[in-house]
């Protein structure tokens, strides 16, 4: 079998300036700093023992921001540095590089340099440069559907104004988010934000002010195609109408929705922005037919900082693996937070299960998901009545794979926004468009942060508050909606609350317009062995002008109050309805008291292209309540799942219908599907319990604060058990404040035991991420080999399981497939690691797929056991008094047990114990590529410890280098003679298909990007193949060989042979290591390596 998959792709590529470098450093040293539990880190390492590091100075010059004081910075950085540049030279420091954002340094050191460096007076610290990766953007789509339920509600008459000549304010966000109130403080006066998204028409009517002057006052263009470029807009659109809409123009319901259900005539609406006098900075990073490459991403961040953005709103993400901390975009935001700019951040549109995107998941920035706003719904389908303020099915929730959660969460689904029709914004068919998702509740965050801005610099001398603080007033005012923790976050986004908290912040005595108490931390995330507590402590600030008396609980979900289960068919689909056509009859759900959380969920055993079903809930009194989201851009899911809170009792309503969605109101609705069998439903009420955090009391006095010691206990089952610290005050003010907590997979250090855990797997919305589970696994020093044997019943769903070492490097992925086209289904996986490195490790579950749809939810098993390879080869050589002589041959035999309980294929994989810089060969034999087009690839071996790409082109150019999953990247630097250099380093780095992307930079305004070609070099510094070694299954990586591996049933022993035939000059000794390897069915990389045989024997 010959399965080993290269290929090209599309990638996004780097930036190569100052801020790529600040960038860089400003994400080393959290990813190497040593866990509390001790773990170490390491140091990057490059070619020929030299290392890529960075040297930070001690003063960093806080005083000197580089959005206000960029000349002066840039003086005094440029001074500190000078006598470290004289040292680095006088040490042999090659690749040099300043920085300014950062008062650092970048360089390639010999290690033996490295400590004289480390012990200069000016120096804080030496840190490794890591590799970076980049994100990709989810563009949310026309035919999105979601739902809303719980705290707000209307009936359709409500929806239309009394009087056409005073019509409704859209968004509804604005009444949800009590942002209507806090307009009559502050609205975003003197604030500039800048968004990211596709090319706008700035002279919209929307985005034109009363006095003629334009809310966007500066638009650049990071793609490469000019700002002139035909554009769908809707994205940017959308953005720029939820911050600075002007409601300017009177719209009228019943034109803008030709699809909707009797809407009169005379339904009239204006678009009005959270924060309409804001200064908008419009960034393009995604054109009509393409997006930035990493380099557009990143330059645009730069921009929008050396600007002065306050603050910034990324409406994008990407859910690759690992999710390094070490991702570009995450790095470039954390610069951007640390010179000043608040970055708020879309958590993504593929539900609940696991599924927050980067830059979303790095906890400097704000993570917003969507709540359900459904008055437009329910009018243009002709609901009786609504409920909003619910989790939209689409919002990305769950835990991250580094273990955070959603900050907080506004409306996403769904309002109207500004459109300009015409030939050049190609996804504008009308004046308005619908719009939603994670993408619209991030720039109603940014908005409402322009509005706290402003508040606080009103009250406190025109200082602006920083983006921390800014942060903690969002999250700390937000409404609790009583809703999962990793679903809510805080709670709902309160821009009324947190502007009032911000203006009473620090003032003497507290105020009596501000009754919030603001945490000392947005969320907390805390990771521990089974059976532990945690300690730690959150301080609240009492901004009303009486003291409170606050006490301290905890919420998780707790016992069941109801559950019914049934199984419905789906035949042919029944008569139509406004909301779309039927496909099983309604069923109704009785709904006991106490029952303060519902969820129900639903799964089918469809295929590709059978439709999309949706389940509609409403609740006694016929309101439209949720609805659920299928995005259908990426496949089908056979999975749904919303929820509800404060449900009220009595007799709940269920349909399942056909394409359910936005397409029914601005655009004709989709056809019923050709799906036809059963649906599998269940509604569930839970009730809610303590997370086993003891309860407290404390007072607070007015305008000062208190600090509450927290013990959080450790779960003794492994995996993800978050929940919400709750604060009560005497006055009802009530604070969530979500806790992430991870239980690590224990490991047993005596040899051949073992330890065990469960996961459950749901889906997703069809979205490409359908949900992802991450475990933490402590592994101590020194032990021969890690396996992960994991065991899923249901076979039907395809599950990808990854090892990532504590360097974020993928050593290990295997998939539940098997047989000769790795397309046989199997309960059975394995993961093993050779020589693990100590450290925390991460077991990733990946649900890429559509689930089988068999069932609800399937639980996986896994289980982790050290030092359980036994493989032998006794005829092996093992000392150089062996002696070979030139021309014969020696055949060893090496059997290999697999003790199950998946089947493996094995390969022999027989290198040189050494290490040298081989050039690699592209796989298709293209070293010439041209600018901005599809990313070469080269099949990078096993034991790489630094893979280098030199790019030369006649035209300035960027360029990065990733491995298969996109993470992580490593954007390119200045290097010899003109050229851009990439380097990814590791004690080893991810095997298999590496690409290498070029670009040109931006950014651009009305004209494109230069075409052009560069020519590209790849070189690995790695373990060479021995080439007087020959392996009976072929040679895996040269793609030319022949390649066959030996599979081999679980229970069973495997024989492969290893033929020594040297070649070399008599009277040489031979060092070489036989590695034991597994082949997976995924093709792009190496399944496991599971043991690595030393050799040695003398040439005769």
């Amino acid at each position: 079998m010959h399965n080993r998959t290269t290929g090209r792709t599309r990638k996004r590529v780097a930036l190569t300036g100052s801020l790529l470098l600040s960038v860089l450093a400003l994400g080393v040293a959290p990813t190497v700093a040593a866990p509390s539990d001790g773990q170490a880190g390491t140091t990057s390492a490059a070619p020929g023992g030299a290392q890529r590091v960075i040297v930070l100075l001690r003063d960093q010059h806080p005083e000197l921001s580089p959005r206000t004081n960029t000349a002066r910075r840039d003086k005094a950085v440029a001074g500190d540095q000078a006598p470290v540049l004289s040292l680095l030279k006088d040490n042999g420091a090659t690749h040099v590089a300043r920085m300014s954002l950062l008062n650092a340094v970048a360089a390639t050191l010999k290690p033996s340099a490295i400590s004289r460096i480390r012990a200069d007076g000016q120096v804080a610290a030496v840190v490794p440069d890591l590799p970076i990766r980049r994100p990709q953007r989810h563009v949310a789509a026309g035919t999105a559907a979601t739902g809303a339920a719980g705290s707000a509600t209307g009936s359709t008459a409500a929806a239309c104004p009394k009087d056409p000549k005073n019509p409704v304010v859209e968004p509804e966000g604005l009444s949800l988010t009590k942002t209507d109130a806090a307009q009559k403080l502050a609205t975003g006066k003197g604030v500039k934000v800048a968004f990211m998204a596709d090319g706008i028409d700035v002279d919209n009517p929307e985005f034109v002010r009363p006095d003629g002057s334009h809310v966007i006052t500066d638009y650049q263009d990071f793609v490469g195609t000019g700002t002139d470029e035909n554009t769908d807009a809707e994205e940017a659109f959308g953005d720029a109408s939820s911050i600075a809409a002007q409601g300017s123009r009177t719209y009228d319901m019943a034109q803008q929705l030709p699809y909707a259900t009797k809407v009169p005539k005379g339904c009239t609406f204006r678009i009005r922005g959270f924060a309409p006098d804001a200064e908008l900075m419009s960034l393009k990073v995604f054109g009509e037919k393409t997006a930035a490459y990493t380099s557009g991403f990143v330059a645009a961040v730069q921009y929008a900082v050396e600007h002065h953005a306050d603050v910034l709103s990324q409406s994008f993400g990407a859910n690759y693996y690992p999710d390094a901390t070490t991702d570009p975009i995450r790095l470039a935001d954390r610069a951007a937070v640390a010179a000043g700019t608040t970055v708020v951040v879309s958590t993504g549109d593929s539900g609940v299960s696991g599924t927050i995107g980067s830059p979303a998941s790095d906890p400097q920035v704000i993570g917003v998901g969507a709540s359900t706003a459904t008055r437009l719904m329910a009018r243009g389908y002709g609901f009786g009545g609504w409920t909003s303020d619910n989790i939209a099915a689409l919002s990305s929730g769950g835990t991250t794979l580094g273990n955070k959660l959603v900050d907080l969460v506004a409306p996403g689904a769904y309002d109207m926004a500004a459109c300009t029709p015409g030939p050049r914004w190609t996804g504008c068919s009308l004046p308005t468009q619908i719009f939603g998702g994670t993408s619209q509740s991030a720039p109603f965050v940014a908005g409402a942060a322009a509005d706290v801005i402003q508040a606080y610099e009103s009250t406190h001398g025109g200082v602006r508050p920083a983006p921390g603080l800014v942060k903690r007033l969002l999250t700390g005012t937000a409404t609790d909606l009583g809703t999962p923790a990793d679903e809510q976050g805080a709670g709902l986004l309160n821009t009324d609350a947190a502007v009032r908290a911000a203006r009473a912040l620090d003032t003497t005595g507290g105020s009596a317009d501000s009754t919030s108490l603001v945490p000392s931390a947005a969320q907390l995330n805390l990771a521990g062995q089974p059976g532990t507590a945690r300690h730690t402590t959150v301080t609240l600030t009492n901004t009303a002008a009486r003291p409170r008396k606050v006490t301290m609980t905890s919420r998780t979900a707790g016992s069941t109050t109801f559950r019914s289960a049934r199984t419905v068919t789906v035949g042919t689909p029944l008569g139509d309805t406004p909301q779309g056509r039927l496909a099983v009859k309604p069923f109704t759900v009785r709904v006991p008291k106490g029952t303060p959380f519902m969820d129900v969920s639903m799964a089918w055993p469809g295929k590709d292209g059978q439709g999309f079903l949706i389940p509609v809930v409403l609740d006694p009194k016929g309101r439209l309540v949720q609805v659920g989201y299928d995005y259908g851009g990426a496949g089908h899911s056979n999975h749904q799942y919303v929820d509800v809170h404060d449900p009220a009792p009595g007799d709940w309503t269920v349909r399942l219908v056909w394409s359910f969605g936005m397409d029914g109101l601005q655009w004709a609705n989709m056809k019923p599907g050709s799906y036809r069998g059963p649906v599998h439903i269940q509604v569930t009420g839970h009730r809610w319990t303590s997370a086993g955090v003891p309860g407290q009391t404390r007072t607070v006095p007015a305008g000062g604060t208190a600090v509450f010691p927290v013990t959080v206990p450790i779960p003794r089952a492994a995996g993800d058990t978050p929940f919400s610290l709750q604060f009560a005050s005497d006055a009802g003010t009530r604070l969530s404040l979500p806790v992430a907590r991870r239980t690590l997979v224990p490991v047993d250090p005596a040899k051949g035991h073992s330890t065990s855990f469960t996961t459950r797997v749901t889906g997703g919305v069809g979205r490409g991420a359908g949900q992802a589970n991450g475990y933490y696994l402590d592994v101590p020093a020194g032990r021969p080999d890690l396996t992960v044997d994991l065991t899923a019943p249901d076979t039907g769903t395809e599950l990808t399981y990854y090892l990532v070492s504590p360097q974020q490097q993928i050593l290990a992925r295997d998939v539940n497939r098997t047989g000769d086209k790795g397309t046989t289904p199997t309960k059975y996986t394995s993961l093993t690691v050779d020589r693990p490195a100590p450290g925390r490790w991460t077991l990733i579950l990946a649900v890429t797929e559509a689930v089988s749809g068999k069932a609800i939810s399937q639980q996986v098993t896994g289980r982790v056991s050290l030092d359980a390879v036994t493989v032998s080869a006794p005829g092996l050589p093992k000392s150089a008094a062996r002696v070979i002589k030139q021309g014969s041959s020696l055949k060893v035999a090496v059997r290999v047990p697999n003790p199950g309980p998946a089947n493996r294929s094995y390969f022999l994989d027989p290198r040189l114990a050494a290490s040298a810089d081989v050039v690699l060969p592209e796989v298709d034999g293209k070293t010439t590529v041209p600018l901005n087009g599809d990313s070469p690839s080269w099949w990078v071996p096993t034991h790489t410890t630094a893979l280098r790409a030199t790019v030369t082109a006649d035209v300035p150019v960027d360029a990065s280098i990733y491995p298969w999953t996109g993470a992580p990247e490593v954007l390119g630097a200045p290097g010899p003679d003109g050229s851009v250099v990439a380097t990814a380093t590791a004690d080893q780095l991810a095997a298999g298909s590496w690409f290498v992307g070029v670009s040109a930079p931006g950014p651009f305004k009305d004209t494109a990007s230069p075409g052009g070609t560069a020519k590209v070099t790849v070189t690995a510094t790695t373990q060479p193949v021995d080439p007087a070694a020959q392996a009976s299954t072929g040679q895996y990586w040269d793609l030319a060989a022949d390649y066959q591996p030996l599979p081999v049933a679980p229970g069973k022993t495997g024989e492969m042979t290893l033929t020594l035939a040297p070649t070399a000059p008599v009277g040489t000794v031979v060092h070489g290591i036989l590695y034991v390897a597994t082949n997976t069915p995924m093709g792009i990389a190496n399944g496991s390596e599971i043991t690595g045989v030393p050799y040695t024997y003398t040439v005769g």
